[in-house]
């Protein structure tokens, strides 16, 4: 007679947390290799409206930011045929993004043409608010994206609002303090992978955009220094130091009036 371990039935709800699967701890992309994973867009959803190239990419767009992932030529390429194939991919090849499309839609976003998007080279490409209005247009009618069927847990840049004026009396020092923990930048820092950060994670580390002007970029620098030291977070205000010193360069650029 042959003996056979017998073993419980598979129950996910035994599961403890360290037992989750790898694939289930992250409900968004972490990096740019992750945007393979972003599932396609029914058509249904978006072509009704008629929405033209540039809307879809600025809605890409909001979403890398979003991500913390940079706005590069290459990721929004990338990202564009993962959401709307039938507009971005190769024909005849969907799962390959045609790159060129996607370059020619940035060129018309620029703010010469239709004023969606600024670029540069090295740092990627960064919505104006016209370019967040038309995210949030192709937001309302298509909603979050999905990551391997799963909704997206992040809200993107097209959703987020300004904070009301009267609203910065109640400020947390110790809340916010806490939510930048949270933001991609501190984390590779804590990862020992700071070198690897650009200037797309600094923005999101400061909640603000690449043509908001440099005062006000260093303005926002000083108040996270100022909860800091409210809060008594001497680990983050060592982590500010090493902000100012990589991105000296960006912090002190002059402001082009």
């Amino acid at each position: 007679m042959k003996l056979e371990e017998s073993k419980p039935p598979y129950d996910p709800k035994r599961l403890g947390h360290g037992d989750q699967p790898q694939q289930d701890q992250h409900r968004q992309p972490v990096d740019a290799r992750d945007l393979l994973r972003v599932d396609p867009k029914d058509p249904k959803l978006y072509e009704p409206f008629g929405f033209s190239l540039p809307p879809l990419t600025a809605y890409s767009i909001s979403w890398l930011a979003a991500w913390e992932i940079p706005t590069t030529y290459e990721n929004i390429s990338v990202l564009n045929a993962r959401l709307f194939p039938a507009q971005f991919a190769l024909t005849g090849f969907p799962e390959s993004p045609d790159a060129m499309r996607t370059n020619r839609t940035l060129l018309q976003m620029r703010p010469k043409y239709r004023g969606l998007a600024t670029s540069d080279p090295r740092r990627g490409v960064f919505l104006t608010e016209k370019g967040r209005e038309a995210a949030a247009k192709v937001m309302e009618a298509v909603g979050a994206p999905t990551f391997e069927g799963k909704e997206v847990e992040q809200t993107s840049v097209a959703e987020a609002r300004p904070a009301a004026r009267g609203r910065e009396r109640t400020r947390n020092p110790a809340q916010i303090i806490s939510d930048c923990k949270g933001k991609l930048l501190y984390r590779r820092y804590l990862e020992g992978r700071f070198e690897e950060t650009d200037i797309v994670h600094f923005l999101g580390l400061v909640s603000l955009y690449d043509h908001t002007p440099p005062p006000e970029v260093r303005k926002a620098l000083r108040q996270l220094r100022t909860d800091a030291q409210s809060a008594a977070d001497q680990e983050f205000l060592t982590f500010l130091d090493r902000v100012e010193e990589r991105f000296s360069t960006y912090l002190n650029r002059a402001d082009p009036k």
